[in-house]
């Protein structure tokens, strides 16, 4: 089953109104956050930001190693809901 989301522009007065309520979850989206989100980020080398005593293990911190994907394993963690309650949608982390 697909949850949906509906998408909408409202002035403030609206905006304030359904903030209130509990059942309204509200997102804001500027649209130079999306453009910067999406732009290519400049090269940064590893070697500047890491600490040395980690530098045996630069390799780990290449964008090509970052962008693969964990392989499957034996173990994968599953997330098990508390009865009734259902996973909320948005960021995991302030992004500022």
């Amino acid at each position: 089953m697909l949850n949906t989301l509906d998408i909408y522009i409202i002035g403030a007065t609206l905006l304030a109104q359904l903030a209130k309520k509990p059942e309204y979850t509200i997102f804001a989206v500027i649209m130079a956050n999306i453009k910067k989100a999406l732009a290519l980020k400049k090269h940064t080398n590893p070697a500047t930001k890491v600490l040395v005593c980690h530098h045996n293990n630069l390799e780990v911190f290449l964008r090509k190693e970052a962008n693969k994907l964990v392989e499957h394993q034996l173990y994968d963690y599953k997330i098990v809901l508390k009865e009734g309650k259902q996973l909320g949608f948005g960021p995991l982390y302030r992004m500022s």
